[in-house]
């Protein structure tokens, strides 16, 4: 009886140290993997946005951001005054109201949308509702569009490892200002 205990244990080691090992290679992937990437700051021309809601830590002194609201969208000739529009999280289902569509259409600058999960369709269909559109399954942190006659120009910026931290945002946001900084012309 002894000798089959024993053997029993023997066959069980095997099966135990190679759950250990594998334990072992996740513990250690998940220590290595960054957890934020090192970015140099945009070091272009001076930026002026325009924001809807609350202004964003960024590491860039050249950019200025103004607060603004909706009504400010529709006077004549505001974005003359910008380089481009932000629209952060909690101003989302809003933007996405039809009579806002136009306005993004027929812009001259681009329109950057913070933390959405719908991407830019809301955006730019009338006859869509933020809470309507489907999910975004590609964890984009912001969207931009610029249209250009009937061409529409779409920008995605996704955190690093989809990882939101500061440092994260910070260089996604530069990776915005570099965007804007060659796409835009004034």
């Amino acid at each position: 009886m002894i000798g089959v205990r024993a053997i029993l244990n023997i066959k069980k080691r095997p099966v135990y140290l190679f759950l250990c090992v594998i334990l072992i290679v996740i513990i250690v992937y998940n220590v290595r993997q960054p957890q934020s990437i090192k970015t140099k700051p945009y070091t272009g021309r001076n930026l002026s946005i325009g924001i809807v809601g609350e202004i964003p830590k960024v590491r860039e002194k050249q950019v200025k951001f103004t607060k603004i609201q909706f009504t400010d969208m529709g006077k004549e000739n505001f974005d003359s005054n910008y380089d481009a529009i932000f629209i952060t999280k909690e101003n989302l289902s809003e933007a996405a109201q039809a009579k806002y569509a136009t306005i993004y259409k027929k812009s001259n600058i681009p329109f950057f949308f913070i933390q959405t999960e719908k991407s830019f369709p809301p955006f730019t269909l009338e006859e869509l509702s933020y809470e309507d559109a489907a999910d975004s399954k590609d964890q984009t942190y912001m969207t931009g569009i610029l249209c250009d006659e009937d061409n529409l120009s779409v920008w995605r910026y996704r955190l690093y490892n989809d990882i939101e931290n500061e440092e994260n945002i910070k260089a996604a946001f530069t990776n915005v200002f570099q965007t804007i900084s060659e796409k835009v012309e004034k």
